[in-house]
């Protein structure tokens, strides 16, 4: 694949995951206390470990601002963009090279998305409105527990299909 096709099937892909990351995250949800625990991160980690690059950051943060915006959590959006960038970030540095989406080190780096998760909107509800910081935490650590669970088993069940080496490494 030359340069070009190369740029733009990663452009593609870009945009087909934050849709895939905005509609997991919007409409395959499950309301808790004062937000809903969703199963986009879980398709955030898959994207960044198979697309990698600043294109898998891009498609995490907008897909998940797009769907906070959606479902009038609109405030929250700039910190969706930061949270979601820095989690697809550590997934993109892991797991560059493996031809596997769920390595042992991919597992393991769920723990610091979740505590980058709880920790983000911990601080964005400081910011945004005090009375919930401290309410949000089980719904924040939830979402981050549900999103490990979710990834590992999309994660395994892609590996078993080589979904990674099929279509990203040609």
């Amino acid at each position: 694949m030359n340069k070009r096709n190369n740029r733009l099937f990663k452009m593609s892909c870009t945009a087909m995951f934050a849709a895939m990351i905005f509609l997991l995250t919007r409409f395959v949800s499950v309301p808790v206390a004062a937000g809903y625990v969703h199963f986009g991160d879980a398709l955030v980690y898959i994207v960044a470990s198979t697309l990698g690059g600043a294109w898998a950051i891009f498609a995490a943060a907008i897909g998940e601002a797009l769907a906070d915006i959606a479902s009038g959590w609109f405030t929250y959006a700039p910190a969706t963009i930061i949270i979601k960038s820095l989690i697809a970030l550590i997934f993109v540095a892991a797991n560059k090279k493996s031809e596997k989406i769920l390595t042992p080190i991919t597992a393991l780096l769920t723990i610091p998305a979740g505590v980058i998760t709880v920790a983000g909107y911990f601080a964005a509800d400081i910011i945004i409105d005090r009375a919930y910081a401290v309410v949000n935490i089980p719904g924040n650590l939830i979402q981050a527990t549900g999103s490990a669970v979710i990834f590992i088993l999309l994660a395994a069940s892609f590996d078993a299909a080589k979904l990674k080496k099929k279509i990203f490494y040609r």
